[in-house]
């Protein structure tokens, strides 16, 4: 019993730091899209609509939040960061735009993960209490 009322603060840093590494990756996509403009010769529009695949899993939010009541997803938030270093990573090799699509919504499905982090809480911890 006295463990559970420690404290975590390994836990709590490591939460932290594959947070800041996600939103610091996630947010790659303005500073490389002159980049991408010059090497795919892109349109204005095209570039709206890169931002707009990175955002439409967002769309997703009350689907996962249903599920994550009823299931764990642990171990998505600690892959989230992960896939998102690597898919905003491959942006510069992508040979051609849906490519660079597909990656761009590959992020924002692992930005799915990182928004409740909740979700961590043993399910009874996770009530409102009144």
């Amino acid at each position: 019993m006295k463990d559970e009322k420690k404290f975590q603060t390994l836990n709590v840093i490591t939460i932290s730091f594959a947070h800041l590494t996600h939103d610091i990756y996630s947010s790659f996509l303005a500073p490389i899209l002159p980049l991408l403009i010059s090497k795919f010769n892109l349109s204005y529009s095209l570039v709206g609509l890169l931002r707009l695949f990175q955002r439409l899993p967002s769309l997703m939010n009350p689907f996962v939040g249903l599920i994550a009541d009823r299931v764990s997803v642990r171990y998505f938030l600690i892959i989230a960061p992960a896939l998102t270093t690597v898919s905003m990573s491959l942006l510069g090799c992508a040979p051609n735009y849906a490519v660079l699509a597909v990656l761009l919504f590959v992020t924002g499905i692992t930005a799915l993960g990182g928004i409740p982090f909740v979700l961590m809480l043993p399910k009874s911890k996770r009530k409102i209490k009144e």
